[in-house]
Protein backbone atom coordinates (compact mmCIF):
# COMPACT_ATOMS: atom_id res chain seq x y z
CA UNK A 1 0.00 0.00 0.00
CA UNK A 2 1.48 3.52 -0.67
CA UNK A 3 2.02 5.58 2.32
CA UNK A 4 -0.01 8.86 2.81
CA UNK A 5 0.42 11.42 5.38
CA UNK A 6 -2.46 13.85 6.78
CA UNK A 7 -1.70 17.09 9.05
CA UNK A 8 -4.61 18.47 11.49
CA UNK A 9 -5.80 21.74 11.66
CA UNK A 10 -7.04 21.81 15.22
CA UNK A 11 -3.13 22.74 15.72
CA UNK A 12 -3.73 25.11 13.74
CA UNK A 13 -4.31 29.17 14.72
CA UNK A 14 -7.56 30.46 12.97
CA UNK A 15 -5.35 32.95 11.12
CA UNK A 16 -2.77 30.67 9.55
CA UNK A 17 -5.57 28.98 8.13
CA UNK A 18 -5.36 29.90 4.47
CA UNK A 19 -1.09 29.69 4.73
CA UNK A 20 -1.20 26.47 5.99
CA UNK A 21 -3.37 24.97 3.00
CA UNK A 22 -1.41 26.77 0.59
CA UNK A 23 1.43 24.86 1.89
CA UNK A 24 -0.44 21.66 2.06
CA UNK A 25 -1.19 22.18 -1.80
CA UNK A 26 2.05 23.33 -2.46
CA UNK A 27 3.40 19.66 -1.25
CA UNK A 28 0.87 17.64 -2.84
CA UNK A 29 -0.79 16.69 -0.12
CA UNK A 30 -4.05 14.69 -0.99
CA UNK A 31 -6.54 15.52 1.23
CA UNK A 32 -7.18 18.09 4.62
CA UNK A 33 -8.38 16.32 7.43
CA UNK A 34 -11.15 17.40 9.42
CA UNK A 35 -12.39 16.11 13.09
CA UNK A 36 -16.23 17.47 14.22
CA UNK A 37 -16.71 16.95 18.15
CA UNK A 38 -19.90 17.46 19.96
CA UNK A 39 -18.81 18.03 23.28
CA UNK A 40 -21.01 14.43 24.18
CA UNK A 41 -19.24 11.60 22.41
CA UNK A 42 -15.36 13.43 23.18
CA UNK A 43 -15.36 15.78 25.96
CA UNK A 44 -14.24 18.67 23.17
CA UNK A 45 -15.80 20.71 20.40
CA UNK A 46 -14.94 21.41 17.00
CA UNK A 47 -15.16 22.16 14.35
CA UNK A 48 -17.37 23.98 12.83
CA UNK A 49 -20.00 23.92 9.71
CA UNK A 50 -18.22 27.71 8.57
CA UNK A 51 -14.50 26.15 9.00
CA UNK A 52 -15.70 23.26 6.66
CA UNK A 53 -16.94 25.54 4.18
CA UNK A 54 -13.66 28.31 4.16
CA UNK A 55 -11.45 25.24 3.87
CA UNK A 56 -13.65 24.15 0.72
CA UNK A 57 -13.40 27.34 -0.62
CA UNK A 58 -9.69 27.92 0.07
CA UNK A 59 -8.41 24.90 -0.81
CA UNK A 60 -9.35 22.36 -3.96
CA UNK A 61 -7.89 19.60 -2.06
CA UNK A 62 -10.55 17.10 -0.75
CA UNK A 63 -12.08 16.92 3.10
CA UNK A 64 -11.10 13.94 5.17
CA UNK A 65 -13.77 14.72 7.65
CA UNK A 66 -13.70 12.44 10.99
CA UNK A 67 -17.26 12.60 12.85
CA UNK A 68 -16.33 12.30 16.49
CA UNK A 69 -20.18 12.57 17.48
CA UNK A 70 -23.12 11.12 18.25
CA UNK A 71 -25.89 11.12 15.27
CA UNK A 72 -23.49 11.38 12.77
CA UNK A 73 -25.81 11.13 9.95
CA UNK A 74 -26.98 14.12 10.69
CA UNK A 75 -23.44 15.97 11.19
CA UNK A 76 -23.32 15.13 7.11
CA UNK A 77 -26.77 17.36 6.48
CA UNK A 78 -25.51 19.90 9.05
CA UNK A 79 -22.48 20.66 7.18
CA UNK A 80 -23.71 19.67 3.46
CA UNK A 81 -20.77 17.74 2.89
CA UNK A 82 -19.41 17.69 -0.70
CA UNK A 83 -19.05 14.81 -3.43
CA UNK A 84 -15.50 13.84 -3.26
CA UNK A 85 -14.54 13.86 0.21
CA UNK A 86 -13.88 11.19 2.69
CA UNK A 87 -16.33 10.50 5.78
CA UNK A 88 -15.43 8.62 8.57
CA UNK A 89 -17.22 7.85 11.99
CA UNK A 90 -16.98 5.27 15.07
CA UNK A 91 -19.46 2.50 14.80
CA UNK A 92 -20.93 3.00 18.17
CA UNK A 93 -22.37 6.13 17.89
CA UNK A 94 -25.09 5.40 15.54
CA UNK A 95 -27.97 2.47 15.57
CA UNK A 96 -27.25 1.86 11.93
CA UNK A 97 -23.36 1.92 11.09
CA UNK A 98 -24.22 -0.05 7.73
CA UNK A 99 -26.97 2.19 6.72
CA UNK A 100 -24.37 5.07 6.91
CA UNK A 101 -22.09 3.88 5.34
CA UNK A 102 -24.47 3.05 2.27
CA UNK A 103 -25.42 6.91 2.69
CA UNK A 104 -22.05 8.12 2.33
CA UNK A 105 -21.05 6.57 -0.45
CA UNK A 106 -24.24 7.23 -1.91
CA UNK A 107 -22.78 10.54 -1.69
CA UNK A 108 -20.04 9.86 -3.64
CA UNK A 109 -18.09 9.90 -0.60
CA UNK A 110 -15.56 7.50 0.22
CA UNK A 111 -16.67 5.94 3.34
CA UNK A 112 -14.78 4.51 6.53
CA UNK A 113 -15.03 3.41 10.08
CA UNK A 114 -13.49 4.56 13.57
CA UNK A 115 -12.41 2.30 16.11
CA UNK A 116 -11.00 3.52 19.79
CA UNK A 117 -8.12 1.84 21.69
CA UNK A 118 -11.53 0.05 23.31
CA UNK A 119 -13.88 -1.07 20.20
CA UNK A 120 -13.72 -4.04 19.15
CA UNK A 121 -12.22 -5.15 15.88
CA UNK A 122 -14.82 -7.36 15.19
CA UNK A 123 -17.08 -4.08 14.05
CA UNK A 124 -15.50 -3.79 10.22
CA UNK A 125 -16.09 -7.62 9.84
CA UNK A 126 -19.92 -6.95 9.50
CA UNK A 127 -18.88 -3.98 7.57
CA UNK A 128 -16.48 -4.97 5.36
CA UNK A 129 -18.01 -4.40 1.65
CA UNK A 130 -18.77 -1.16 2.51
CA UNK A 131 -15.34 -0.02 3.86
CA UNK A 132 -13.54 2.40 2.08
CA UNK A 133 -10.91 2.89 4.95
CA UNK A 134 -10.19 2.27 8.54
CA UNK A 135 -8.75 4.93 10.70
CA UNK A 136 -7.66 3.55 14.41
CA UNK A 137 -7.24 6.18 17.09
CA UNK A 138 -4.20 5.20 18.93
CA UNK A 139 -4.77 7.89 22.16
CA UNK A 140 -7.88 8.03 23.36
CA UNK A 141 -10.40 10.70 21.31
CA UNK A 142 -10.84 14.19 21.79
CA UNK A 143 -8.34 16.48 22.54
CA UNK A 144 -4.46 16.63 20.75
CA UNK A 145 -1.30 16.25 22.94
CA UNK A 146 -1.83 12.62 24.56
CA UNK A 147 0.84 9.53 24.22
CA UNK A 148 0.18 7.05 22.30
CA UNK A 149 -1.97 3.71 24.32
CA UNK A 150 0.97 0.66 24.46
CA UNK A 151 -1.36 -1.74 22.54
CA UNK A 152 -2.23 0.44 19.73
CA UNK A 153 0.52 -1.81 17.44
CA UNK A 154 -0.95 -5.21 18.15
CA UNK A 155 -4.21 -3.54 17.30
CA UNK A 156 -3.23 -2.03 14.00
CA UNK A 157 -1.68 -5.57 13.36
CA UNK A 158 -5.07 -7.19 13.82
CA UNK A 159 -6.56 -5.31 11.70
CA UNK A 160 -4.05 -5.67 8.79
CA UNK A 161 -4.46 -9.17 9.31
CA UNK A 162 -8.41 -9.41 9.03
CA UNK A 163 -7.95 -7.12 6.05
CA UNK A 164 -5.65 -9.06 4.49
CA UNK A 165 -7.90 -12.68 4.93
CA UNK A 166 -10.09 -10.97 3.05
CA UNK A 167 -8.01 -9.76 0.32
CA UNK A 168 -9.29 -5.61 1.35
CA UNK A 169 -6.50 -3.44 0.30
CA UNK A 170 -7.71 -0.15 1.58
CA UNK A 171 -6.37 2.35 3.63
CA UNK A 172 -5.43 1.97 7.07
CA UNK A 173 -5.12 5.06 8.85
CA UNK A 174 -3.51 5.78 12.26
CA UNK A 175 -4.57 9.01 14.14
CA UNK A 176 -2.86 10.27 17.34
CA UNK A 177 0.86 10.90 18.62
CA UNK A 178 2.31 9.58 15.47
CA UNK A 179 6.20 10.86 16.24
CA UNK A 180 8.04 9.83 13.77
CA UNK A 181 9.18 7.09 16.44
CA UNK A 182 5.67 5.84 16.85
CA UNK A 183 4.98 6.01 13.39
CA UNK A 184 7.89 3.48 11.95
CA UNK A 185 6.07 1.11 14.64
CA UNK A 186 2.97 1.62 13.36
CA UNK A 187 4.21 0.97 9.86
CA UNK A 188 5.64 -1.56 11.12
CA UNK A 189 2.33 -3.12 12.10
CA UNK A 190 0.51 -2.64 8.76
CA UNK A 191 -0.20 1.34 9.21
CA UNK A 192 0.15 3.20 5.82
CA UNK A 193 -1.82 6.42 6.14
CA UNK A 194 -0.73 8.74 9.39
CA UNK A 195 -2.68 12.16 10.75
CA UNK A 196 -0.33 14.75 12.23
CA UNK A 197 0.20 17.77 14.42
CA UNK A 198 2.55 19.42 17.05
CA UNK A 199 3.75 16.07 17.86
CA UNK A 200 5.05 15.03 14.07
CA UNK A 201 5.29 18.41 12.41
CA UNK A 202 2.88 21.34 12.74
CA UNK A 203 5.19 23.95 15.13
CA UNK A 204 5.30 26.99 13.24
CA UNK A 205 4.60 28.05 9.66
CA UNK A 206 8.47 28.70 8.93
CA UNK A 207 9.23 24.89 10.02
CA UNK A 208 6.39 23.51 8.14
CA UNK A 209 8.13 22.46 4.90
CA UNK A 210 11.16 21.63 6.52
CA UNK A 211 9.89 19.05 8.89
CA UNK A 212 7.37 17.67 6.77
CA UNK A 213 10.18 16.60 4.58
CA UNK A 214 12.22 15.16 6.95
CA UNK A 215 9.28 12.98 8.13
CA UNK A 216 8.56 12.15 4.86
CA UNK A 217 12.23 10.93 4.50
CA UNK A 218 11.99 8.89 7.35
CA UNK A 219 9.08 6.76 6.63
CA UNK A 220 10.47 6.63 3.05
CA UNK A 221 13.40 5.21 4.20
CA UNK A 222 11.53 2.59 6.52
CA UNK A 223 9.42 1.42 3.45
CA UNK A 224 12.35 0.90 1.12
CA UNK A 225 14.11 -0.63 4.51
CA UNK A 226 10.94 -2.75 5.43
CA UNK A 227 9.57 -3.59 1.96
CA UNK A 228 11.19 -2.19 -0.79
CA UNK A 229 8.57 0.01 -1.92
CA UNK A 230 9.39 3.45 -3.63
CA UNK A 231 5.68 4.91 -4.00
CA UNK A 232 4.55 7.23 -1.94
CA UNK A 233 1.05 8.59 -2.14
CA UNK A 234 0.12 11.96 0.63
CA UNK A 235 -2.81 13.06 2.36
CA UNK A 236 -2.64 16.36 4.83
CA UNK A 237 -5.22 16.22 7.96
CA UNK A 238 -6.41 19.32 9.53
CA UNK A 239 -7.76 17.99 13.13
Amino acid sequence: MDIKISPSIMCCKVEEYKPYLELFEKVQLDSVHFDIMDGAYVKNVMLGTPIYKDIKRLSKLPVDVHIMSYRPEEYMEYYDIQPGDRISFHPETTAQPYKLLQTIRDKGCKAGLVLNPGTPVSYLEECMDLLDYVTLMTVNPGFAGQKMVPDAPQKIRRVWQLLDAYEKEIDIVVDGNTTIENSRLMRDAGANAFVVGTSSIIRSLDTFEEMYNAYVQELENKVRENHGWNSYRKSWCIL
